[in-house]
């Protein structure tokens, strides 16, 4: 299935740079277990459809189930006690917002409406250290294996701070809002295949199964439960699809890609600085909007 790579060509603060690896590798850790758990349901499905000649095969089948039954529970234990969904939401809107904030910063906007770069900055650190203490992802600190060293003056917002009106809106044009029309894009395009091939796959599985169903009924192979099997399949691929949600994201990705553009196509004719201030306030909600989304469902 297709699957986007990307990534920013600024590097982030520190401590984006930290809880957005926090947050990748909490939604590596979620996805995994739901793939596992649904691999092995339909392990167990297939097993069923096996036919048994003898009662020691009977026993060693029901062993077999024992343990694959006992791994899915695990895995859920795990999923549970672990809580990966809410690590990787959290993590992701912690590491959205410091990046937002830096963006927010060099155009001087609400709170970072300083003359001096040092008073901006120093805003930046009380903004990033309240964000920290706000949103709680101590569980999942560890995973990183390193410790964040809050280096949180990357050297393109000194370079761009006191930098003309026209330099800093292409420079945000290029490096902010272009990057994200362009991720935007691919994510959509992403999840529209995935949902188009996910449901193609969904209904061959079912189509399988009723095709073979009636065959068995009609006497021409071995009842081996056929439908059970691809009933199972088809449900998996379909709750794999709802789990990645490709259908939510494929429309919330072009609505937001759209917007861009709109912005976009405005703060290049824009201006006058307090508009262009609106605009880049309007971007940075729209760009964060799918993650404050998520956030508000985790807490």
């Amino acid at each position: 299935m297709r699957k986007v790579n990307f990534e920013r060509q600024l590097d982030g603060p520190d401590s984006y740079q930290y809880f957005n690896t926090i947050s990748k590798i909490c939604q590596s850790y979620y996805i995994g277990l739901i793939r596992a758990q649904l691999l092995i349901l339909f392990l167990i499905a297939v097993i069923s459809t096996l036919p048994v000649l003898c009662d020691s095969l009977e026993k060693i089948k029901l062993i077999i189930y024992l343990i694959l039954m006992s791994l899915v529970l695990i895995l859920m234990i795990i999923d549970f006690a672990n809580n990966y969904m809410d690590g990787w939401q959290k993590s992701r809107f912690l590491a959205e917002s410091i990046l937002s904030n830096c963006w927010l910063l060099i155009f001087k906007c609400e709170i970072y409406n300083y003359n001096k770069y040092d008073d901006a900055i120093s805003e930046l650190h009380k903004r990033i250290k309240f964000l920290k203490k706000e949103i709680n992802v101590n569980n999942f600190l560890s995973y990183t294996g390193v410790i964040n060293q809050d280096n949180d003056s990357p050297t393109w917002i000194y370079e761009n701070f006191n930098a003309n009106l026209k330099a800093k809106k292409q420079f945000y044009i290029e490096n902010r809002i272009q990057e994200q029309i362009n991720w935007y894009n691919q994510k959509t395009k992403s999840n529209k295949d995935n949902s188009r091939n996910y449901f193609i796959l969904g209904l061959i599985s079912l189509s399988i199964g009723i095709i073979l169903t009636a065959l068995v009924l009609a006497k021409l192979i071995p009842n081996l439960s056929y439908l059970g099997l691809f009933t199972t399949l088809t449900a998996s691929l379909f709750s794999w699809k709802q789990t990645k949600r490709f259908d939510e994201l494929k429309t919330t990705y072009s609505v937001t890609a759209d917007e861009l553009c709109h912005f976009k196509n405005i703060i290049e004719i824009e201006q006058n600085e307090s508009e262009i201030q609106k605009i880049v306030l309007d971007t940075e909600n729209s760009i964060s909007r799918e993650h404050k989304l998520w956030f508000n469902k985790v807490v």
